[in-house]
């Protein structure tokens, strides 16, 4: 094989990709269309929270869990 064939053949390939890659890019550039945002409303949360509460099952997975 020479490299004259060799890069003839490299160029070929890099032509295709070139142009399949074009091709997707124009094919899908209108497709897809991001909808706009939209702020999360507030949650009512009490005053005062529980916050961390011990029970059985809390109790049974650090049983449980290797640590």
């Amino acid at each position: 094989m020479t490299t004259e064939s060799s890069n003839s053949r490299r160029q070929f390939l890099q032509k295709i990709t070139l142009a399949a890659g074009a091709a997707t890019l124009a094919a899908t550039s209108g497709v897809s269309h991001a909808t706009p945002a939209t702020t999360p409303t507030a949650v009512d949360v009490p005053e005062k929270s529980k916050g961390y509460q011990r029970t059985e099952h809390v109790d049974t997975y650090y049983h449980l869990a290797d640590f």
